[in-house]
Formats: C-alpha cells, structure tokens, sequence
C-alpha cells in the first residue's frame, strides 16, 4: 500500500523539542536585537521548563544561543533519522526526460511494473518558484510508495520566478504554472509508451509545487486544439491533487485580511508577478494578474477532488504582523479559502490540519479518485 502517501513531500516533520524550539527562535530572530533569556523572556521559560536539557551549561538560565543551538542538534538529528530510513531513492527509468525548450523543463519518470496502464502521480518540488529540484529527497518515500502500489511517478522540475538579467527576459507568473501544465500534456501523450492511463493523472506537491497543482487542478483546460505541436493538443485536467502547504490564493489584500502575517507577504511574491514593491499589485492591470493566480477564482463545478493538509492549526488568525512567514504562507485558512468553495458546489475537498485528522488518509483518497489497486 502507499502508507502514509508523499508526507516527506511536505516541509520536514520535526520532534516536538525542535518544532517549539525553533518556533521560539524564530520569534527572537524577528525581534530587535537584545539579549533574551529564560528570566525575561516567557516563551524562553516555558522552553526551558519543558525541555531542561537546552540548557546547556546548566546555571538554570535558557539563552538565546542555547536555544538556537538545542535546535539545531535537534534538527541534525532528525535529519540523519530521516534520510537513514528513506535511504537511497528508486533509479528513475528515464532521467532528465525533456518536455519543454526552457533549460528546466525536464522531468524523471519512475515506471510502475504492471501488465496493464498505470495511475500516473506527478510531483511538483516546493521552493518559493524560486528554488528546489525534482530529485529532491522529499519525495524518496512517496516514489517508492507508489511504485510497489502500482503507481508511476513523475518528478518535474520548472521555470523558477526571477527579474531579467543582461540582454535574458525576466521570467514570471504564469510561467511556472504553464511548465507544470506542459509536464501533464507531455506525459499524456507518452500515454502508450509508458504504459500510464491518460484518464488517471493526479498531481502532487508541497508549497509552491501545491500551489502550482491547486491551480492546475482548478484552472480551464489549458489544451491548445489548433496548435501545430501535438503535445499542445493534449489535456492539462487531471483526476485528482494531494498538496501540502499550499496557497490557494496570492491576492496580498486577501491574504493579509484572511490570514495576515507579514505584509510583505513571501519574499517570492514579488519576483512571482514581476513587480518591484507589493504595492505595484494594486493598479488594475496587475490586480487582473493577481485574479487569474489565485486557484479561488477558478474553482467550477467540474473541478476534481482535493486533499489538502497543512502542519499548523485553523486559528489565530489574522496573524500578527511579527508572525514567521514560513508559519504565515502555508496556514490551513489558505485550505478553508478554497474548501469553503467547493462545498458550495458541491466537490469533495479533504482539509486536514494540526487538530483535525483527516476522514480517509492519502493513499485511501487516491484509490478512490483514480482506482490504484
């Protein structure tokens, strides 16, 4: 079976010390200058009351650097446990496979021993659009899930979001989004020589690569029928998406209001929409951009099922200002945002989030939507 399917697609899962520890440092590393400890700072106090351990020279005093340097022990340790149980990955059966002119428009297929067509589950890395890579080892245990489940796997990499350089254009939204689009119709159309069913495609990704497969999911066909390159013809609608962290809208007015965080958003919003300051988004031009890449606005009633799950819990928000903004850009309302619009119409969408266990787990979710045995 595809136990606990792609949870190493989402950011990585922490011990409890750490998650709290760094929770606490990165409250201090948003905050002026100054020295913290246990004995003025309360967040410190309950630290080191839970964990006695982090303080490290043992004078009953929690500092700022013990903390940070509890966690990140805590976090090399989790790390070493991590990729000691996943191991090597499986051996893709094409590597670097090209589907597109730009340099990083290849992808990895693994495929699925079967006598007849398989599901086809199609990975997007996370990154901001601005980082990551496809044979990251986020997705060592969902590929080797899916493959003993009778499932193929593609892992694509995209154009990532950036200003021009020299005589090079810059690159933005909707580029990555029409690369991910690209990587559905180029698998289609290798439909045969993969033995893959075109009718069982589902996406999967965690951050930006559930951004990009929300969108997907939601947006119209992206299918080309009088394009003279056939793999333009082909159908970008797909079955199913799991996603892990994903936004689901990229308004900042909506975001701040539903959410809040930071005003600033990610530091790849601006990049991602091709503009130099988060105000630049308000004129009507770029507010018509803003619309189409928010998978809110696309949402019809033929859209396919969704399982979304978040780390975080579904409260507390409007955040403050001061919040992280790795805690405030992949918050369960970006869930609730695009859930509350499919129950209108209808459409099956699994929220789960810290406190609130899914109905059905991944592996159950996709048997169901696509059939994989």
């Amino acid at each position: 079976m595809i136990c606990r399917l792609i949870t190493t697609a989402s950011p990585l899962r922490l011990p409890g010390a750490a998650l709290l520890l760094f929770s606490v440092l990165t409250a201090i590393h948003a905050a002026p200058a100054q020295e913290k400890t246990s004995e003025n700072d309360a967040r410190l106090a309950k630290s080191l009351e839970r964990f006695p351990a982090a303080d490290a020279d043992k004078d009953g005093v929690l500092t700022d650097s013990e903390a940070k340097a509890y966690a990140r022990k805590a976090v090399g340790e989790k790390w070493k446990e991590l990729t000691s149980r996943l191991g090597k990955g499986p051996t893709p059966t094409l590597q670097d496979e090209r589907y597109g002119p730009h340099e990083r428009n290849v992808l990895d297929f693994y495929r699925a021993d079967a006598d007849k067509p398989t599901p086809v589950l199609i990975y997007f890395h996370g990154g901001g659009f601005v980082a990551g890579d496809k044979r990251g080892g986020g997705k060592t245990l969902l590929c080797r899930q899916c493959l003993e489940a009778g499932i193929s796997v593609v892992s694509a990499n995209y154009r990532f979001v950036r200003p021009g350089r020299g005589d090079k254009p810059g690159v933005s939204f909707p580029a990555p989004m029409l690369d991910g689009g690209r990587v559905v119709q180029f698998v289609r159309s290798k439909a045969d020589a993969w033995n893959v069913d075109p009718e069982r495609i589902a996406l999967c990704g965690g951050s930006a690569g559930a951004c990009m497969s929300i969108w997907l999911a939601t947006h119209d066909d992206l299918a080309d029928p009088e394009s003279e390159d056939p793999i333009a013809k082909q159908s970008t609608r797909i079955s199913a998406v799991v996603a892990y962290g994903g936004q689901t809208v990229l308004d900042p007015k909506v975001i701040l209001e539903h959410i809040g965080g930071n005003p600033s958003i990610h530091p790849s919003l601006q990049p991602f929409f091709g503009v130099g300051s988060i105000d630049e988004l308000q004129s009507p031009e770029k507010q018509k951009l803003v619309h189409e890449a928010s998978a809110t606005t696309h949402v019809t009633k033929d859209d396919p099922p969704l399982y979304l799950r978040y780390g975080g819990k579904l409260a507390g928000t409007p955040l403050p200002p001061r919040t992280p903004i790795g805690i405030s850009i992949h918050h369960a309302m970006f869930g609730k945002l695009i859930k509350d619009k499919y129950d209108e119409l209808g459409l099956p969408c699994h929220l789960v989030y810290s406190g609130k266990p899914g109905e059905l787990d991944e592996p159950a979710f996709l048997k169901k939507h696509f059939g994989a045995d």
